[in-house]
């Protein structure tokens, strides 16, 4: 059935083309409802269990074919905690150039989506490399932040680590 699967096919593809660019990555084949997927590991490589992000192509979407990059951070949203990772989250989406932060009340998680239209015929992998940079950079830069808010850190210290972050990056002596 793997085989058969022109989203397999396709991930394999493109996971080749990443590899090329020192990109590492691996698919994973259908099961079930779940279509197949590519996951790529973000970060510095010096975590214990380093964020992925999950490629698929969302099923039901052909025309143009729709890839979804996902990635879950790994905190637990305490109820009271939600107001301020919402508003957190809404600040951090207003000042990416890709967004996709999201609080999921009913499974107490924060979560990074983003979804694109893409052509398939070709698939440019360019396109791809660039969405996973981006993705990579948003939760990179923000995870401790995110992670902060969910320990129930106050709105006002949030947005000053915010600031800072922003400063370091944009810093003209910033390592890119």
């Amino acid at each position: 059935m793997t085989e058969q699967d022109p989203a397999h096919r396709l991930l394999g593809l493109l996971a080749d083309e990443l590899h090329a660019a020192d990109i590492p990555g691996w698919v994973l084949p259908p099961v079930g409802d779940a279509p197949a997927q590519l996951v790529v590991p973000i970060g510095d490589g010096d975590a214990p269990e380093e964020p992925t992000v999950l490629v698929c192509f969302l099923p039901g979407h052909d025309d143009p074919a729709v890839l979804q990059y996902m990635t879950v951070l790994d905190h637990d949203v305490p109820l009271a905690a939600v107001p301020t990772v919402a508003r957190l989250l809404h600040l951090l989406n207003t000042n990416l150039v890709v967004t996709g932060f999201e609080v999921g009340e009913t499974f107490s998680s924060v979560v990074f989506r983003h979804n694109q239209a893409v052509s398939v015929d070709p698939l440019d992998p360019a396109v791809v490399a660039w969405t996973l940079t981006m993705v990579a950079h948003a939760v990179v830069h923000y995870d401790a932040l995110v992670a902060a808010a969910c320990a129930g850190t106050e709105m006002a210290e949030l947005s000053r680590s915010f600031a800072g972050i922003q400063a370091a990056i944009f810093a003209p002596d910033a390592p890119e």
